[in-house]
């Protein structure tokens, strides 16, 4: 039996985000091309009825998706393909190697037209260990498989074959040539000298510890990262004993770079079936992200958009209520990182529902967390394309009116001072248009140290700076400060020393509590507005604000990250000398140390989480 209240949840409407149209105009092409993400992902070319045409995956889906819109390097594949394609769809993942293995899966199930090469398993090309020799080889392969090595994949091109050859050799050192080839030489190779290979051909390197390393790479293609850094420390303790501090430093580097490799993988591994759940509230608009794994293989993302409001902390509780009872189908296990209510409730009736046991998992383990970092990625990724925000003309309008402003608003620029304890100050611009948001005019600037902790003093540098030698035919119709009326003042202050009349300003204050819905609006004539939210005028003014202040918060972050940061474990409060020792063990290097989040460093022996989150900080705030 289901309850009444998930009855209820059931009759809520989510519909599915469409895929985006893709651009005819070459200005439009230029600009669609600037608001594709920087990320590792798949990308699927549909023809009008959304039937895939192509998949493909890319390191950098900007760049290799702008590969197909170069008219003058175009071949007669992708004309016919650019010809049929109407529209385009995005996948994100945490790796390019996730984003191979969901290629694959998608080319298999939906074999695309413009992907025949792949539709039969035996095109497929691996990766061969020829374990029969006395000194193996890795290499590509593609045809029939015989007994007479081990094979690994299968990839879905031999672009894939090749990069992952590329981190064998450069890891392992192990050789790729023909058996004729290893055995006329005389002297190292090239591959020895670029430092992918161990020259085992002229001996310097024992069969016995060639083999070795053969293990070692079988076991990182068949994603045993733990069990090889495990092996790797034994190794290193034992060069260590022996005082061959210099071999013991090559493992130490090797488990450092396993362990950020190790750190960006999340979704090889899953043995059973589940769905990973992100719920995205922004601008009151509700967003649910879904990422389904299947034996490791990531078998597909939706996005759901609520049409209908309700609670906002029952929206995960309808969602997987709507959602999953109502389909034929439901994984084993459901993750996400949020509280659930009636969560034993929703258990049992998923499992009754299903007559098998169901399980929604709210307290994520280390890969599951990986896996809701790429369903986060996805959820509120958004393709950010001037024409996206159908309703800027209307917030545009609004806010003329709300001013009161007999020009039309055609720039607006808004700034912000961020700042980390009264440190490394930096200024945020961000700009505005009647087509929206405009990251490419986007500024920032370093303010001097003198301001550090005076936030009017920088916003009095930026402006003396932004407006010093400005062009008038680019100069903004409205400028939006973050501050109250002193902080207005003392700007409108320094337009009149600098003789810029032409310019309206206003500023937005944070309220009580920080509180949104507390916010004040000041006018340069005195007057003070509380904020009506209920006002598109007022909630565009607070959009800005709200997309300044993450602006500036990023780029202070950026140069915290490229601010020196003290290399001694030493300084750290509550680390002592087995500490020390455990992390650096751990990590493998102090660089490895930085880069880990609070749930990596937990994962250290003795480390518990507030120990954790102190390190954390102090290193971050260093």
């Amino acid at each position: 039996m289901i309850s009444l209240d998930l009855k209820t949840c059931m009759e809520e409407k989510i519909s599915t985000e469409s895929p985006y149209s893709i651009p005819v105009l070459d200005k439009d092409i230029k600009d669609f091309i600037k608001r594709i993400p920087k990320s590792p992902g798949v990308y699927k070319f549909l023809d009008k009825f959304y039937t895939p045409l192509y998949i493909g995956k890319a390191k950098l889906l900007n760049k290799r998706v702008a590969s197909y819109f170069r008219k003058s390097s175009r071949s007669r594949k992708i004309e016919k393909l650019i010809e049929q394609a109407v529209f385009i769809e995005f996948v994100l993942t945490n790796t390019e190697l996730e984003s191979l293995l969901h290629e694959q899966f998608l080319i298999k199930e939906l074999k695309p037209k413009f992907n025949v090469q792949f539709k039969d398993d035996k095109g497929y090309p691996w990766i061969k260990i020829e374990t029969k020799k006395n000194f193996p080889a890795a290499k590509s392969f593609l045809g029939k498989k015989l007994e007479n090595g081990k094979f690994f994949g299968p990839f879905p091109n031999s672009y894939a074959v090749r990069d992952a050859l590329k981190l064998v050799q450069k890891t392992f050192k192990l050789r790729n040539c023909s058996d004729a080839y290893f055995k006329n030489r005389s002297r190292p190779c090239l591959q020895y000298e670029i430092g992918r290979c161990s020259a085992p051909c002229i001996g310097l390197i024992s069969k016995k510890e060639y083999l070795k390393e053969v293990q070692s790479a079988e076991l990182l293609l068949d994603g045993k990262s733990e069990d090889l850094i495990n092996s790797f420390y034994t190794v290193m303790d034992e060069f260590s004993q022996n005082k061959d501090y210099e071999k013991a430093a090559i493992y130490r580097d090797r488990i450092s770079a396993l362990r950020d490799i190790q750190r960006s993988q999340s979704i090889a591994g899953f043995n059973g079936s589940r769905d990973a759940i992100y719920v995205s509230v922004k601008s009151n608009k509700v967003k649910v992200g879904v990422t389904s794994v299947n034996e490791g293989w990531v078998t597909g993302h939706k996005n759901f958009l609520q049409s209908e409001g309700f609670e906002e902390k029952n929206i995960l509780g309808n969602f997987i209520t709507q959602t999953y009872l109502t389909n034929k189908e439901c994984p084993s296990f459901l993750v996400t990182n949020q509280k659930l209510e009636n969560k034993d409730l929703l258990e049992k009736a998923l499992s009754a529902n299903f007559s098998r046991k169901i399980s929604i998992i709210t307290r994520p383990g280390k890969k599951d967390k990986g896996l809701l970092d790429a369903c986060k990625a996805n959820t509120e990724y958004v393709l950010r394309r001037n024409n996206l925000d159908k309703d800027i003309k209307i917030k545009f309008q609004s806010l003329k009116e709300g001013l009161k402003f007999n020009n039309d608003l055609n720039l607006i620029e808004s700034y912000d001072i961020s700042h980390h304890a009264s440190k490394n100050a930096v200024a945020g611009c961000v700009v505005y248009t009647p087509k929206g948001k405009t990251p490419d005019l986007y500024r920032s600037y370093n303010i001097s140290e003198v301001n550090w902790g005076n936030d009017i003093g920088s916003m009095t540098e930026l402006i003396k700076r932004r407006f010093s030698e400005a062009d008038e035919k680019k100069l903004p119709s409205l400028v939006i400060i973050d501050g109250g009326k002193t902080h207005l003042k003392q700007v409108l202050s320094t337009f009149k020393d600098h003789n810029i009349s032409d310019i309206n300003v206003i500023s937005i204050s944070k309220g009580m509590r920080r509180k949104a819905t507390f916010d004040t609006i000041h006018l340069p004539n005195g007057e003070s507005i509380a904020i009506d939210q209920g006002s598109t005028f007022h909630q565009f003014v607070q959009e800005i604000r709200d997309e300044t202040h993450r602006y500036a918060i990023t780029i202070q972050k950026k140069k915290m990250r490229k601010t020196s940061i003290k290399s001694s474990l030493d300084e750290l409060t509550g680390i002592g000398a087995v500490r020390k020792k455990l992390l650096l063990r751990y990590f493998g290097s102090l660089e490895q140390i930085k880069r880990a989040s609070i749930s990596d460093l937990c994962e250290v022996s003795g480390i518990g989480k507030s120990t954790a989150k102190s390190i954390y900080k102090e290193i971050h705030t260093q």
